[in-house]
């Protein structure tokens, strides 16, 4: 793998400002070149406690994030949707237009994956609150049992790894940005 030469520096901030990060090196200043950072600042100068995160805080935006996971995706009780989850939510999925979907239109989806996945597990493997956004890393997991996107069964134990970007009020999700690796997925399916 090349490296691009590039450096995340974080900047102190003055007062009530949260620090910020700048990238600088040779990457900085090549136009048209494409420069993936990804950078998750959880403890910044003075850091992020609970108390400093949302009204509701953020042990109840983790407590939803995992009902979520568990309750609806893993065991497909998308009623654990009705707490979690507002009426409808902003849904940003890499490549596509964002559209907003209902709480009825999840949950077809959740059952939709069950169907074909019955086994499925959606396994959280981190949490990061800041206010009222939370960074999730997950992993999903299931045996191809049946109809999937036009593929018949194949019995095959499949997995996909998820990041996603939840945005929350009144302890409900309300917005959603998601990348996962669909073309790892259908790979894994025979698909392509």
């Amino acid at each position: 793998m090349r490296r691009s030469g590039a450096r995340i520096s974080t900047l102190a901030s003055s007062g009530s400002e949260p620090p910020s990060a700048r990238i600088t090196g040779p990457a900085a200043s090549r136009p048209g070149r494409w420069v993936t950072v990804v950078v998750a600042l959880a403890v910044s100068a003075g850091g992020c406690t609970e108390a400093d995160s949302s009204s509701h805080g953020a042990a109840e935006i983790r407590a939803a994030i995992a009902d979520m996971m568990e309750e609806g995706w893993s065991r497909g009780d998308v009623d654990a949707f009705a707490t979690t989850v507002a009426d409808s939510v902003d849904f940003h999925y890499a490549g596509a237009s964002p559209r907003r979907v209902s709480r009825e239109e999840l949950s077809e989806v959740v059952l939709a994956w069950r169907g074909a996945f019955p086994d499925l597990r959606m396994e959280v493997e981190e949490v990061l609150v800041e206010g009222d956004l939370a960074a999730v890393r997950a992993r999903l997991e299931g045996t191809h049992r049946g109809p999937w996107r036009g593929a018949e069964p194949t019995g095959k134990q499949v997995g996909m790894s998820l990041m996603m970007f939840m945005r929350f009020e009144d302890g409900r999700m309300v917005e959603l940005w998601e990348a996962d690796d669909q073309l790892g997925f259908r790979a894994q399916l025979g698909l392509i």
